[in-house]
């Protein structure tokens, strides 16, 4: 995927990090954030400037991970971070609108 990652981020304004809550995804998720990290320093943009918000997602499934672990591996620097659940829609219209606000406050900043 990190193809189409490095495609997708050209130029991005925010990002949304969708992490799966599922035990054996940490893992993953971990790689993935790194990953995120490196193909937008490769682009030129720094993520810790960038709006950015996660959304842990499939916290309805039982082998969740909690979500003090999820936000320890991923979220140590306290972003805006939203529970979903994408099949049921919960959090996800939250998620959008928190990184919306964030892009939108970040060009008002720019144009100052």
């Amino acid at each position: 995927y990190d193809a189409s990652r490095k495609l997708i981020l050209k130029g991005v304004d925010g990002v949304v990090f969708v992490a799966d809550s599922q035990n054996e995804r940490m893992e993953a998720n971990v790689e993935s954030l790194d990953n995120l990290r490196v193909n937008l320093s490769e682009q030129g943009a720094d993520l810790t400037k960038t709006p950015f918000v996660i959304q842990y997602n499939k916290r309805d499934l039982p082998k969740a991970a909690t979500l003090a672990e999820m936000k320890s591996l991923l979220n140590p620097a306290g972003v805006l971070d939203f529970e979903a659940c994408a099949t049921s829609g919960k959090g996800v219209f939250e998620t959008l609108k928190a990184v919306a606000r964030a892009i939108l406050q970040d060009l008002k900043q720019m144009s100052k």
